[in-house]
């Protein structure tokens, strides 16, 4: 199985239609666990608390930062391959609300990877994420959608 876990609410229905096309086309489950988002940088401890609390300690935690590791496609689906094989619990991909991620939840990651150094609006990120996961898995399959 793998885990989002997401600060905020989701608000835009072409969004979610989009997350739920590529959902479907996954050959393993994808759950989206939705945080409240404590809207100021106070919070953010909060926030990483409700984060934490839905995390095993089996599960092997991605969090999305802007300072974290860029892979490409190739090297995502590797990423997503090799904890599907060696390792025992859930892929956990976190992504934080607008302040970041507390320092508790990048010290519980096992990686920090980063789509870019531009900012996305956190919604749209979800999307991103889910599609390169279902990229990922095509990459896995040697199907030409990653062509």
């Amino acid at each position: 199985m793998i885990k989002l876990i997401v600060v905020g609410k989701m608000n835009h229905k072409y969004l979610n239609e989009g997350i739920s096309y590529y959902k479907k086309q996954l050959p393993v489950d994808l759950d989206i666990i939705e945080v409240k988002d404590e809207k100021n940088i106070e919070g953010m401890k909060l926030e990483g608390q409700y984060i934490l609390s839905k995390i095993k300690e089996s599960d092997v935690v991605v969090v999305l930062a802007i300072n974290g590791k860029i892979l490409d496609s190739i090297g995502f689906s590797k990423m997503i391959e090799d904890v599907n094989t060696y390792q025992q619990g859930d892929l956990v991909f976190v992504i934080g609300g607008s302040y970041g991620l507390s320092p508790e939840v990048y010290q519980r990651a096992n990686q920090k990877i980063s789509f870019s150094k531009m900012t996305f609006p956190h919604q749209l990120m979800r999307l991103i994420l889910v599609e390169q996961i279902y990229r990922g898995f095509m990459i896995m399959k040697n199907h030409p959608y990653h062509k």
